[in-house]
């Protein structure tokens, strides 16, 4: 019964997302391993809010729901779900470590960041592997001039979300896109540098562009933007209005 009701809901709640996804980042979930990947796959359809209330079922029912995902598009390699299963079966489970245990858990950020891999586990789910989107709903990064609107508009992006009605390749487009402020700033950096670079997108960058650094996402994050401030420098950017002082 607790397996049908929690798939069931699930179910409702992606269907419901998908025509309003929410820009809130919704509530912080138990730090530990997995919890980044959790952030970037399940909140494309889900209110994590959902997951909250539905701590307590069982690794096995969490297993069902993953198997129960694949219908609905949901697309991850072996390591991605094993990484969530034993987090949602871990700090979601029936017996939680405490919190204190619990962030102690959590592994400390590697010197290095893999851009790819920060866009396969955070971004892919939404703008596909090739960076092309989904038709009406997610925009393409591939060949997208937006990442070169100004050196800090891609990380305001990524920490706040972005809320309003754009237009991409001559598509408008009115999803909204969730804050990622649960990601380091070494990881933002390396997920922007990598996107811009990918898929022939480096062809685009300006010369006097330089990469985006880890100091430069700290900076940004203290000022706490909104989805809304965000998409207002967007549409100051594309009128020809003054940029941040960060190029």
């Amino acid at each position: 019964m607790i397996r049908t009701s929690l798939i069931a809901g699930a179910v409702g709640s992606m269907l419901l997302a998908a025509s309003a996804f929410a820009a809130d980042s919704g509530p912080d979930l138990p730090p530990g391993p997995g919890r980044d990947i959790v952030y970037g796959q399940c909140r494309t359809c889900h209110d994590l809010q959902y997951l909250v209330e539905s701590a307590g079922v069982p690794r096995s029912t969490w297993n069902d729901l993953l198997d129960s995902m694949k219908q609905y598009g949901l697309r991850l390699n072996p390591d991605q779900r094993a990484k969530i299963l034993d987090y949602l079966g871990t700090y979601l489970g029936p017996n939680p470590p405490p919190k204190g245990a619990a962030a102690s858990a959590e592994p400390a950020a590697p010197a290095k960041v893999d851009g790819a891999e920060v866009f396969a586990n955070q971004c892919s789910a939404c703008h596909q592997a090739t960076g092309q989107g989904v038709a009406g709903t997610f925009p393409p990064l591939a060949h997208n001039t937006d990442l070169f609107l100004a050196r800090d508009y891609p990380v305001r992006v990524v920490l706040a979300g972005l809320s309003g009605k754009i237009t991409v390749d001559g598509k408008q487009l009115n999803s909204v896109m969730p804050p990622l402020d649960v990601l380091s700033d070494q990881q933002i950096a390396a997920v922007v540098n990598y996107v811009r670079g990918a898929w022939g997108n480096d062809k685009m960058r300006p010369k006097s562009m330089q990469p985006v650094t880890p100091d430069l996402v700290a900076e940004l994050r203290k000022k706490k933007l909104t989805p809304e401030q965000v998409f207002a420098y967007r549409k100051s950017l594309k009128s020809g209005g003054k940029r941040a002082s960060h190029d």
